[in-house]
């Protein structure tokens, strides 16, 4: 508002060389005015102007590439309208890392108003977006007072699902693994081996033995049912890695379809069992919030219990682990 006061101070300082020259009644009453001007007006202002409310809401989420926005709302909570409100409105990706463009706004003689201020949503991430400083100005726009300080909005663009290609075929079934039945018995799932010394003779395979001239014993077989990992080691460019993540989100919705619990590794920090999609959803929320550290190994590499799929950016196939 320099340019206000700018005005202002042109005109004090015109009616008082008026009031030099002339040095008559009307041009005393004149300098009185401007004098007495801008405490009238900040006197008829200052009840909207102490009662003014902003406040900044993002509550929402949206794929990555469609319409972000903030909702900004503005109450004066009075009859008579602000003489202006002036305003700072910016933000960060907290997934990547990218600021927002400060943009700065002014709404003149405003009560009430509600406008969308539009993020960006070309890369995936939590975007914490704030106001800066606002200030409401006086009718003449000379005085000014700062308005208390709204909380931070938080909006999340979110992954576009992407199937792996090739697919890979993760499933009940494909976790299916066999090892040594603890104390031996019965079971209908044997494995052939040489015999070893303190191996009860009833398990020797005595037909196959007379051919091979070897004792041969069949060892009983449990069958073990793997658990699930996708995993992801953030590594590349901001395109890669968002190929990873539509690809892990693809991949776990399918799982969650299938009723199949699993877990995901992100980079070397963070995990958390999947079981249904408000656990999905919580997890990538906490993803998107922190930027990725790549130079940490995957946390999924001492786990000898699982099926492990590790997603690599499209183009590049996935590995699966056992």
């Amino acid at each position: 508002m320099s340019s206000r006061r700018l005005v202002y101070l042109t005109g004090l300082v015109m009616g008082a060389v008026f009031h030099s020259l002339y040095g008559q009644y009307l041009s005393y009453i004149l300098l009185r005015f401007l004098i007495v001007l801008p405490f009238v007006s900040l006197l008829v202002s200052l009840p909207a102007m102490l009662r003014v409310r902003v406040r900044l809401s993002a509550s929402g989420a949206s794929p990555r590439g469609e319409k972000a926005a903030a909702k900004l709302k503005i109450d004066s909570r009075f009859f008579l309208p602000v003489g202006c409100l002036s305003l700072t409105f910016m933000g960060e990706n907290k997934f990547t890392g990218d600021k927002v463009d400060k943009q700065k706004f002014r709404y003149w003689g405003v009560q009430k108003a509600e406008e969308d201020l539009l993020l960006p949503s070309e890369r995936c991430g939590v975007i914490s977006c704030s106001l800066g400083r606002v200030w409401a100005w006086d009718y003449m726009g000379i005085f000014a007072i700062p308005v208390r300080r709204c909380d931070p909005a938080i909006y999340t663009v979110l992954p576009i699902p992407q199937e792996p290609k090739p697919m890979p075929e993760l499933d009940q079934d494909s976790a299916i693994t066999l090892k040594p039945k603890p104390g031996g018995g019965y079971s209908e799932e044997h494995e052939l081996r040489p015999y070893r010394q303190g191996d009860p003779l009833n398990v020797i395979h005595w037909k196959l033995s007379s051919k091979l001239d070897e004792p041969i014993v069949r060892e009983p077989q449990l069958m073990q049912r793997k658990r699930i990992a996708l995993s992801v080691t953030p590594k590349g460019g901001p395109k890669e890695l968002e190929s990873q993540l539509d690809q892990l989100l693809f991949l776990s919705e399918s799982l969650i379809e299938k009723g199949i619990p699993h877990r995901i590794c992100f980079g070397g920090h963070m995990e958390a069992y999947i079981k249904d999609k408000n656990s999905l959803d919580e997890f990538l929320l906490m993803i998107l919030s922190v930027q990725p550290d790549g130079s940490r190994g995957p946390v999924d590499r001492n786990k000898s219990d699982e099926l492990v799929y590790s997603i690599r950016p499209a183009g590049r196939e996935g590995a699966k682990r056992k």
